[in-house]
């Protein structure tokens, strides 16, 4: 049976490996990952100046993260530039860029944010050559290429009002208010193409929802038309940072004692789990599981976790689990009672939105870090309510238990 779950991870593993993109740093940008997919055809880039060419390199869109956590396309923009002029820069995106120079061409590549496209200044020395201005198409299917991040899953993000618009939308979950007593507050992120406010101020723009109820918006196109439009999402009341759940279902074990044993067979169980959120990446994690039968088997612990990293564009996460737990064990009514303190250490790895958004795959086990015999290992499915695979594995002296089944996790309460 531990055998199965080693063969799970690793499936696991090789299943994330193959489906997402690998993540390269690109100073406050990572690559991302998209659900949607970004035409190049459909972003228009205009100039003026007969000896200015510019054109978007071949397969060259990566989505990327940026630093406002929003997830966006970019894509290389080639410029070339025939003059003979040596004094030749372009400025863009508060940053100058010169040229490679070959006799009188001039060069080079720049990457640009699709749904937030600057303008870019080609100068001559102190003289203005050109301005090089990307729109996007308007187009039907464009609803289609609108990006609603996972991050805006949770909270059943909707946008009605604007089809045409090419656009990404991110979210972020604020805690405001004293300790036990907190509020949420979503914060919103847009970024699109071709919408600006009324004032021409840039993207990303960045609105606030503190309750159920929807958000008029009103922004214009490139021509100028206004659009009004309207986002709503479903908001808890309040953020608990204790969560508990329980479960039970039904497990096979089997059990010694000295020279006695019971093989196969099936046993109730009882589970409590409990979380008790510190910050956004640790908190504290305690659990209870209960077999009883003719030989009674209870385990439970205390853990501080910890996130230790993430990958795959944060749907990815591995986190540390550190504590102790204790062990109740009798075998029978005239047998004695054994209590044990044990300090194995563990990790998991959560695979969030996985096949179904807002369910998450995790993988976690726990290993003795003594002499004694100890294996924890569950496969968990599911968001709020969940299914679990669980094997135990323990042993000392004369005594020894195994057990593995299926148990069915519910949300019991939240406080604080």
């Amino acid at each position: 049976m531990f055998k199965i779950f080693f063969s799970t991870f690793f499936l696991l593993t090789f299943f994330i490996e193959n489906c997402s993109a690998q993540i390269i740093s690109f100073g406050k940008s990572s690559v991302g990952e998209s659900r949607i997919h970004a035409e190049l055809n459909d972003f228009v880039i205009h100039t003026q100046h007969p000896d200015i060419e510019a054109s978007w390199v071949p397969d060259s869109v990566q989505w990327i993260r940026n630093e406002n956590n929003l997830l966006v396309p970019r894509a290389l923009l080639k410029i070339i530039i025939k003059h003979s002029i040596a004094l030749v820069h372009i400025d863009y995106h508060n940053a100058i860029v010169i040229p490679a120079r070959t006799e009188n061409v001039f060069t080079t590549q720049i990457y640009v944010n699709l749904f937030n496209p600057d303008t870019a200044l080609v100068y001559s020395g102190m003289d203005l050559m050109d301005k090089i201005v990307i729109e996007a198409r308007a187009a039907l299917n464009a609803r289609s290429k609108q990006l609603i991040d996972y991050s805006c899953a949770p909270y059943n993000l909707k946008l009605e009002g604007i089809d045409s618009e090419y656009l990404s939308i991110g979210c972020k979950m604020n805690r405001l208010g004293k300790f036990g007593s907190e509020y949420p507050r979503l914060e919103i992120t847009l970024s699109s193409t071709n919408l600006r406010t009324l004032n021409d101020a840039k993207p990303p723009y960045t609105i606030f929802l503190e309750e159920n109820s929807p958000v008029e918006l009103k922004m214009k196109g490139v021509d100028q038309k206004i659009i009004t439009f309207h986002l709503e999402a479903v908001i808890p009341k309040r953020l608990n940072r204790l969560k508990t759940s329980v479960g039970f279902g039904p497990y096979i074990y089997q059990s010694e004692f000295q020279n006695d044993k019971q093989s196969d067979k099936l046993a109730p169980s009882l589970m409590i789990y409990g979380k008790f959120d510190i910050n956004e990446t640790s908190s504290f994690k305690a659990f209870d599981a209960l077999l009883y039968s003719k030989s009674r088997f209870n385990n439970s612990g205390l853990y501080f976790s910890y996130d230790l990293a993430d990958a795959f564009d944060g749907r990815v996460l591995l986190n540390a689990l550190l504590g102790f737990q204790g062990l109740h064990y009798k075998y029978s009514n005239d047998t004695p009672t054994e209590f044990k303190l044990i300090y194995p250490q563990g990790f998991e790895v959560i695979y969030k939105h996985a096949f179904i958004e807002n369910y998450h795959l995790t993988y976690g086990m726990f290993l003795s870090t003594s002499s004694e015999s100890y294996t924890n290992a569950w496969l968990r499915y599911g968001k709020s309510s969940f299914l679990e695979l669980n094997y135990i594995n323990w042993g000392h002296d004369k005594s020894h238990i195994e057990m593995w089944g299926l148990s069915i996790g519910i949300p019991f309460f939240g406080a604080f």
